[in-house]
């Protein structure tokens, strides 16, 4: 199962709410034995353990009403699980009649795309590396939030892939231009191939203000398909630039 850091981290904060005694009991029960007695360690069991956490996500989604019970706090309970349910469906899981379903071929061995893309980007030379994980960061929280704005979680997609290609380019000729020129200097300086130009400008011209959504999409099937086609470009542009910067070609 493919969950990203923010949905562990989500997956902890509802999970915190129980005692730690049902916590420990629950984690033995699918081989994550543990002994929690702070949030941290309840972090840490979901994250470093290698058993995968799937049977305890089916079970936690299939008995939500008896963990309700169990909290004195039914906002907070409900503020967390609403939170943990958008979480899932970033990574590619919804949840039907108390079941959790994949949306997505799981293919294993391939680790979360945003989770890769996110130390792609901490370990390059680009300067403006922080802005481009708090638009993606800001991308999640307009999709997540107890009113979504679907325009917001695609248009800080787009400024993502905009300021990589944008810094990149600054850094190849010094000169600090719009999307498009950039894009297209990137080109002409050999960065990219012209397929490769191509795909990424038809890509973000799709998922563009004013675009149309697919016919049998709803706004939050598309924002989610629409923000995870741009992260996979910002990851395949990033990964291009380290690759070239560790091979000294660039």
């Amino acid at each position: 199962m493919l969950l990203t850091n923010r949905t562990k981290i989500s997956l902890t904060q509802y999970l915190d709410l129980q005692e730690y005694q049902y916590l420990n009991l629950l984690f033995e029960k699918y081989s994550l034995y543990s002994n929690c007695i702070n949030i941290k360690d309840v972090k840490d069991t979901l994250t470093n353990s290698s058993s995968d956490i799937s049977l305890l996500i089916s079970e936690i989604v299939l008995t939500r009403q008896a963990l309700k019970e169990n909290v004195k706090s039914k906002t907070s309970f409900n503020e967390r699980w609403d939170d943990l349910v958008k979480c899932l469906l970033l990574d590619g899981y919804n949840i039907e009649n108390n079941s959790l379903i994949s949306i997505e071929p799981i293919i294993d061995g391939i680790i979360a795309i945003e989770d890769e893309l996110n130390n792609q980007i901490i370990s390059s030379s680009l300067t403006q590396k922080n802005d481009i994980i708090k638009f993606i960061n800001e991308s999640a929280e307009a999709f997540k939030q107890l009113t979504p704005d679907y325009n917001q979680c695609l248009s800080k997609a787009r400024l993502s892939v905009e300021t990589i290609v944008r810094n990149i380019a600054t850094e190849i000729d010094s000169v600090n231009d719009n999307w498009g020129k950039s894009l297209g200097k990137l080109y002409t300086d050999g960065f990219f191939e012209k397929k490769e130009e191509e795909s990424i400008s038809a890509t973000y011209t799709f998922i563009s203000d004013g675009s149309h959504i697919p016919l049998g999409f709803t706004n939050e099937e598309y924002a989610r398909y629409a923000r995870n086609l741009i992260l996979s470009v910002c990851y395949y542009i990033i990964k291009k630039y380290n690759n070239l910067n560790n091979s000294d070609l660039f």
